[in-house]
């Protein structure tokens, strides 16, 4: 058990990060970066224990294990369809009885008109009785300020919907079927609207998840319902003052773009995920163009991004004057001049520019302009990208307020060696006081000291990630002396040699001296190295080279092998097999007669970690 005393004094910022690590610890999930359109409504059980040490950390793990609840709305006692596939989600009724609410930041409102119109049938008084009281109890939740709208529908509720509309169609006059015409879906979804905006007033983003509303030959029945429940999504949008929206495999009706265009709506932050990038979708970023500060592009084409940047009227630029933050993610598409490009650059005021996949711009004005303010750049390069903007745009230190670059090859295209080699070096050249540096997917053919002094970027250097961009051992030591300021990398390893695997053997303590000799001038200031994969025929060869590397870097404190690989970008999955092996051959390299009263490399924390 923890003391609770040193909890206690830790930083509450330091608290949330050792239960944000505990939980990855816990989960078998896929890691992936914060997507603002990603829902993660699965509570992690590995919070619960950190309830119980004190209260600082009682109050930091139930914020974040209560963050997220959801409300469900025509959902049935008999049907609950969510808790079949998601047994541990939270609903707010559940949070309130426990006295949780004012951890709730998150709800998932979730309509099925199927399960109301069945409500209603059978009881005229439903709504006021059952689901109005139900949401009122609601009202403590305060400090809820997101929606995550979804429409799903039951199968079992739509295939009664649609045996009983069958029957009004062959016995109109059975008072059955003018009971079931009676039934005002419509009203019932305004009286719930009102009712939520009341008990939940201060939510200031939505984000739209498309349902499961897709099926085989709808009848007119079931396009009404579908209609009434978008009717009900929309109004609700409209009595709320949002700032945020994020749009997720998400239709966009002429009532919808209405409202998320309306002068008080005030967006400042947009995301569209997943969605084919209609002319509906693109109009509410242009609609927005004059209040938006962010916006976020997942899975869209490069003609739906370029036509974003369109003026009105067929000509000219639209300039987005406050936008800071530009996150394109997975673009794919061909890049054409042909298209109408921006003669201008629609982003003055951009200070982070992220393009995953296909870069869609033809013209380089939006990073030739954005070299003045731009402080961080994360690019997917091409051939040909490389071929006609490489020189100009990426000049040593032209990008003056740059903090931040990651650069490497586009996934859909092999890195040339010569332009890989080009890029490398341009990466840790580009930035006037560059402070992190991540070079992924990249071919190193040669590096020596000489190249590297004329890298005056180098000096103001703090972080290096290489992911996927493999290095010898003697390379990552030239890199190292190479940064003065240099406190955390993360590197690919690959073997020195190129022999048949045959060939390869362990070095034997002649080589261990040699190599320590070799390197005892190392002056770097590396006190965090991280592993993220290793390119040798052995487990055991490459920890032997782990080792030694760590033994010549004088500030060295930690070594840490990673347990995750990366599948697409942003996106890893686990691998323990690969971790565990290779942390077993360094404990065992560590026993060898070279080390054995070397105090020094005993005092390095060698470790495998998850979330580095």
């Amino acid at each position: 058990m923890f003391e609770a005393t040193g909890f206690q004094a830790l930083p509450g910022f330091i608290l949330e990060r050792i239960a944000l690590y505990v939980s990855n610890r816990e989960s078998t999930f896929a890691m992936t970066i914060y997507d603002p359109s990603y829902c993660d409504d699965k509570p992690v059980k590995a919070y619960l224990p950190l309830m119980a040490v004190n209260r600082t950390l009682r109050a930091i793990a139930a914020s974040l294990f209560y963050r997220f609840a959801s409300m469900e709305i025509g959902m049935s006692k008999r049907s609950h369809s969510r808790r079949y596939v998601m047994p541990s989600i939270l609903t707010l009724e559940d949070v309130a009885k426990i006295g949780a609410q004012d951890y709730v930041k998150q709800i998932r409102l979730e309509v099925d008109a199927y399960v109301l119109e069945d409500g209603l049938y059978k009881d005229a008084g439903y709504i006021e009785d059952e689901i109005i009281p139900l949401i009122e109890k609601f009202s403590k939740f305060t400090s809820a300020n997101t929606f995550y709208l979804t429409h799903n529908a039951d199968s079992d509720f739509m295939y009664e919907s649609k045996r009983r509309w069958r029957h009004v169609g062959e016995h109109p006059e059975d008072p059955k079927s003018k009971a079931l015409e009676d039934v005002d879906i419509a009203g019932a979804l305004d009286k719930i609207k009102r009712a939520v905006v009341e008990a939940v007033p201060r939510a200031r983003r939505v984000v739209f998840l498309g349902g499961n509303q897709n099926m085989y030959s709808p009848t007119e029945h079931d396009k009404k319902l579908n209609c009434n429940v978008l009717d009900f999504m929309e109004s609700l949008v409209s009595s709320l003052a949002l700032g945020h929206v994020s749009l997720m495999k998400t239709k966009v009706s002429k009532g919808l773009l209405a409202s998320l265009s309306s002068s008080q709506m005030a967006l400042r932050s947009i995301t569209l995920s997943h969605n084919k990038g209609t002319q509906q979708h693109i109009e509410i970023v242009r609609r927005n163009w004059s209040r938006l500060e962010k916006l976020h592009l997942d899975h869209l084409t490069t003609h739906a991004v370029v036509r974003m940047t369109w003026g009105d009227g067929g000509s000219g630029t639209l300039v987005y004057p406050r936008l800071k933050h530009l996150c394109i993610n997975v673009c794919s598409g061909s890049r054409s001049a042909i298209q109408r490009q921006p003669t201008t650059n629609p982003f003055p005021a951009l200070t982070t520019l992220i393009c995953h996949g296909q870069f869609p711009f033809s013209t380089p004005i939006i990073l030739t302009e954005g070299a003045k303010h731009i402080r961080r750049l994360d690019l997917d390069l091409d051939a040909d990208l490389m071929e006609e903007y490489g020189n100009s745009l990426f000049a040593e230190r032209s990008f003056e307020a740059l903090e931040n670059v990651t650069l490497g090859w586009c996934v859909r295209g092999s890195p040339r060696v010569p332009q890989s080699q080009i890029l490398f070096t341009k990466g840790l050249s580009i930035g006037a006081k560059t402070q992190v540096a991540h070079l992924h997917n990249l071919k190193v053919d040669w590096l020596d000291s000489a190249s590297l002094k004329g890298l005056h970027a180098l000096a103001t250097l703090h972080s290096l990630d290489m992911e996927l961009t493999s290095i010898t051992p003697v390379q990552a030591l030239m890199i190292f002396n190479a940064c003065p300021q240099l406190q955390r990398a993360y590197i690919s390893l690959q073997d020195e040699t190129e022999r048949r695997y045959s060939e390869i053997r362990m070095p034997d303590e002649a080589e261990l001296t040699e190599f320590q000799e070799t390197h005892k001038g190392c002056k770097s200031k590396l006190q965090s190295l991280g592993i993220y994969s290793t390119g040798f025929s052995r487990s055991r060869r490459a920890a032997e080279y782990i080792v030694m590397i760590s033994n010549v870097l004088p500030c060295l404190k930690r070594v840490c092998v990673s347990s995750f690989i990366r599948v697409i970008p942003n996106k890893y999955i686990p691998d323990n097999a690969f971790a565990s092996k290779l942390y077993d051959a360094i404990n065992s390299a560590l026993k060898r007669k070279a080390y054995k009263n070397n105090t020094k490399i005993h005092s390095i924390d060698f470790t495998i970690d998850n979330c580095w």
